[in-house]
């Protein structure tokens, strides 16, 4: 019986028994800081004992401490990846029952070098509790228990039970650090020794990751995402046994994330449907937050798998400018004209305060009339204008902010129109002022704007005054590339994608490898209706250029420029990185890479006896090798075979060269490398030593020499003969070059 048909056979019996395949890597972590607080007359509200031989978690007399320990994870898991049977190791000092906390991802942050009982989260602080009484935490920064222990005897390290709670909370992490109140039970009194006594102390954080996911992932918006394009497609990665799936979309947390099939409160979107994308039905609304939630439901015994809730913000309406250039006619020293647009003297809630030197003010003796002149990037189609105007402390006394003004604006800054006569309400002198009004700028098309002050508030000096201007437009240009500016190591099957300007009915796409060309429009013009542009097969490695002009005959102006993109394609095409096996039934390496398992004729073997499958340590790039072992004692020869899916075009893109990476450990036997595509046989021009070298060598094959048909190509083998040759040799990176 087969490595393949045996493992089916287990398989078959996991499925029954209606567990998971896992395939497993263990690990284990000291902290990266811990640290024990206290609310007593030793360890003060206002202190802490970062460097201390102890994480105490008691509650007596004169003792009220809570501890915490924190974790860099990041480089713990790998995709697709869940933390299993995690615990803690302790080493202890006084014995005593321990609650476990995680800290919340909004908080953990606050769990760094400096941090007080006074400044930590999950504790009563504001206002902090008397000194020395009864520690009393604060839920809204934790999650609930996940694991309650029993620290050690003094000089003992011992592990704690394992938690499945634990490793979910480690499994929901986002953003590779994570943070742990230890606290005291009841009125518990247990100390462990901290990471500062070296081998003696610090809480190992241990367990395994791996196995697949079974809830949706990897969800496209990224959680909690802003500026959404309103005509969003959303997409995510399903989970492994997910055969349909239900879509949740609405705009409340709350019935989101309680709706099912059977109750589906008016937010079930899409009901058990093919595919990992769903295009919501209508148009989403400007600046709305939407949250949203996947459920994989299996094919076998419609097992639901919940997936989390996600949120994603909707575009504003307008925009408010950035860049803007501010000029005036004069202005007091301390009081430029660039202060009404770098947001100097607002707070958060958009109020201004009092202080001058965060305003403008035009000279005594400046030139009259007094004006401010506001300069964009480009031309924007505006919609608003906001004004605080100005708002010294004694603005009810002189009065200088202005009064009567005149607006104009202007495509050129040579040529104005005068837009209209407004009056300016007068600020309240006060720290909190906000603004009373937007003027409205109608969609004018701009890129300049100029107030002129006629008269001011106070009529008493020639001097006038504003605090903060803001500038509102809707988007007209093409924004948003896909691929980003400047963006590298594209795909050469790329498609081009933009977010559309707000007005356009059509895009002129202009696109090169020159980018003066593109830049002066005397590149080819392609005109697309969609908000896309396939450019067709690219060459690797090379820089392209790009820009999309967004037309609309019925406006004025009918044509928005768009600005220069570019990108630059991958360096290669990925032949096989070995990167996407498991020790999962279905995607371990030795089930595509077929090997000689079985034929007497063949000395070779894929992959490890037993998981993990593939060679984790010693590769040439990501995280995981192909181990070819070779035994050409009794057998003829030693080689593997894959056959790809689909056949592969090894002629496009400019590929003029198969790049494949070995290692050869020093105690192997050498013998003749060789590769076969398509049957045809290549051999290895390189020393025969190469295959004990010790070190990664690249094996370039010119592709054009071979003079075979290589744009089908549907078998790879690499294989290793020559009688007596035994060993083990490392495969990565099997590559496509230009």
């Amino acid at each position: 019986m087969s490595r393949q048909s045996i493992c089916l056979s287990v398989m078959v019996l996991l499925l029954v028994l209606c567990a998971n395949a896992w395939g497993t890597t263990p690990f284990s972590i000291l902290p990266t800081f811990d640290v024990e607080l206290g609310n007593d007359a030793q360890i003060g509200p206002g202190s802490s004992s970062e460097t201390g031989s102890g994480m105490g978690m008691r509650n007596i007399a004169s003792r009220r401490r809570v501890s915490f320990v924190t974790y860099d994870i990041s480089t713990v898991r790998g995709p697709g990846q869940v933390f299993l049977n995690v615990s803690f190791s302790n080493y202890g000092h006084d014995p005593g029952a321990v609650n476990v906390y995680g800290v919340l991802e909004s908080v953990e942050h606050l769990v760094a070098p400096g941090i007080t009982w006074n400044t930590a989260p999950g504790v009563k602080n504001d206002p902090t509790p008397a000194l020395d009484t009864d520690v009393v935490l604060d839920f809204a920064d934790l999650t609930d228990i996940l694991l309650t222990f029993n620290a050690p005897a003094r000089t003992v390290r011992a592990s704690t039970e394992t938690s499945q709670a634990l490793a979910d909370f480690l499994s929901s992490d986002t953003n590779g650090f994570v943070a742990f109140m230890f606290a005291p039970e009841g009125s518990g009194n247990a100390i462990v020794r901290t990471v500062e006594m070296g081998a003696d102390g610090g809480t190992i954080l241990q367990g395994e990751v791996g196995g697949q996911p079974v809830a949706a992932r990897d969800p496209n918006p990224e959680d909690q995402s802003n500026d959404i394009y309103k005509n969003v497609t959303l997409s995510w990665t399903p989970g492994t046994y997910t055969a349909v799936e239900n879509v949740y979309l609405g705009t409340s947390f709350a019935d989101v994330n309680v709706a099912d099939a059977d109750n589906p409160l008016g937010v079930l979107a899409s009901l058990e449907q093919d595919g990992s994308t769903y295009e919501p039905a209508g148009v989403l609304e400007y600046g709305q937050t939407y949250f949203w939630r996947v459920d994989g439901v299996n094919s076998v015994d419609g097992t639901i798998y919940r997936g989390p809730v996600w949120s994603f913000t909707v575009e504003p309406v307008v925009y408010t400018m950035q860049n803007i250039v501010a000029t005036a006619s004069s202005s007091e020293t301390q009081s430029a004209p660039e202060n009404t647009v770098n947001g100097s003297g607002l707070n958060e809630d958009l109020r201004h305060g009092t202080v001058e030197s965060t305003m403008w003010l035009s000279a005594k003796v400046g030139p009259q009339p007094s004006w401010i002149q506001y300069e964009f990037d480009q031309v924007y189609r505006l919609q608003g204008m906001r004004i605080w105007n100005y708002n010294s402390l004694f603005e009810g006394i002189l009065g200088m902010g202005i009064k009567d003004a005149t607006i104009e604006y202007s495509l050129n800054g040579t040529d104005w129109t005068i837009l209209s006569e407004a009056q300016l309400a007068r600020a309240t002198g006060l720290p909190d002022y906000s603004p009373d009004a937007t003027i409205d700028l109608g969609g004018l098309a701009a890129q300049y704007v100029r107030v002129n002050a006629q008269s001011n508030w106070g009529g008493i000096v020639a001097q006038y005054g504003l605090s903060e201007v803001q500038f509102l437009y809707t988007p007209t240009y093409a924004g948003n590339p896909d691929p980003g500016s400047a963006q590298e190591g594209v795909t050469p099957n790329a498609l081009l994608q933009w977010r559309p300007g707000r007005e356009a009915v059509s895009h002129q796409v202009h696109f090169g490898m020159d980018e003066q060309a593109v830049a002066s429009s005397t590149t080819p013009v392609a005109t697309a209706s969609q908000s896309s542009f396939d450019p067709g097969p690219l060459q690797l490695a090379t820089t392209y250029f790009w820009r999309v002009d967004e037309i609309n005959g019925a406006m004025s102006p009918s044509l928005w420029q768009g600005p220069v993109w570019s990108f630059t394609t991958a360096e290669f095409i990925a032949v096989d990185d070995f990167e996407a096996y498991t020790d999962d039934e279905g995607s371990r390496i030795y089930e595509t890479w077929v090997d000689g398992w079985e034929v007497p004729a063949n000395g070779s073997q894929v992959g490890y006896a037993q998981a993990p499958f593939a060679e984790r340590s010693t590769i040439h790039g990501g995280r995981q090798s192909m181990p070819l072992a070779f035994d050409n004692t009794s057998a003829t020869y030693s080689e593997a075979e894959r056959t790809f899916d689909a056949a592969q075009d090894w002629t496009a893109h400019g590929v003029k060269t198969l790049a494949l990476h070995f290692y050869g450990p020093a105690e192997n036997t050498v013998g003749q490398l060789y590769l076969k595509i398509n049957g045809t046989k290549v051999a290895y021009a390189g020393p025969a030593d190469d295959l004990k070298k010790a070190e990664w060598a690249q094996w370039s094959v010119d592709l054009p020499s071979l003079g075979i048909n290589l744009k089908s190509v549907r078998t790879l083998t690499v294989g290793i003969e020559g009688t007596g040759a035994t060993g083990t040799l490392f495969i990565d990176d099997v590559q496509l070059l230009p």
